[in-house]
């Protein structure tokens, strides 16, 4: 069976309508609103989407030119099998259990007036523009390294599973969050 990136782009478009429909009735308060100390509202949790989504991109950027030279782990199945499939694991929408996120992927808006629903659409769509530049490449499934981390290896296949499982995850982590904030409104 040949891969096409078709799969990911349909499943970032639709995590990006669900996000859209969902949340575009809420008023900028609403969506700047933490439901608690510590906690993330609706437009910061968008935000630290798109910012863990755009650190992949250099990586993408080198790999469309045919660049990117990943560590030597990469040249072992057993451990790019192991790391994606760990990483994968651990951010399945269906696992809720809390992270503590990397302090590069910490969500930053300066400004409360941000459209984070309009940063994000604009964000899936040039998302996909990347795809498809990488496309020869996802077919090859070559191997990548986590933006966080030179010696976490994975194939690209596994990081577009994992770029959008971590979205449907944050997608329902703000659909929480948008019903705290309504019960304690």
């Amino acid at each position: 069976m040949e891969v096409t990136i078709q799969k990911w782009i349909s499943e970032i478009n639709e995590t990006n309508a669900a996000f859209q429909k969902e949340f575009a009735g809420l008023t900028p308060e609403q969506r700047n609103t933490r439901p608690s100390k510590g906690g993330w509202s609706i437009n910061e949790i968008i935000v630290h989407v798109i910012t863990v989504n755009e650190s992949y991109w250099p990586i993408f950027d080198l790999v469309a030119k045919g660049k990117y030279v990943h560590s030597m782990l990469g040249n072992f199945a057993f451990f790019r099998n192991l790391f994606g499939k760990m990483i994968l694991k651990s951010i399945q929408p269906n696992e809720p259990k809390k992270q503590k996120t990397l302090p590069i992927w910490q969500p930053k808006i300066a400004d409360d007036t941000v459209d984070a629903l309009a940063l994000l659409s604009a964000h899936c769509q040039q998302m996909i523009q990347r795809l498809a530049s990488i496309e020869g490449q996802v077919k090859r499934n070559v191997t990548i390294a986590s933006p966080a981390n030179d010696l976490i290896v994975y194939d690209i296949q596994t990081a577009l599973d994992i770029i959008v499982a971590h979205m449907n995850r944050h997608r329902q982590q703000a659909t929480r969050t948008a019903k705290a904030i309504m019960v304690s409104a």
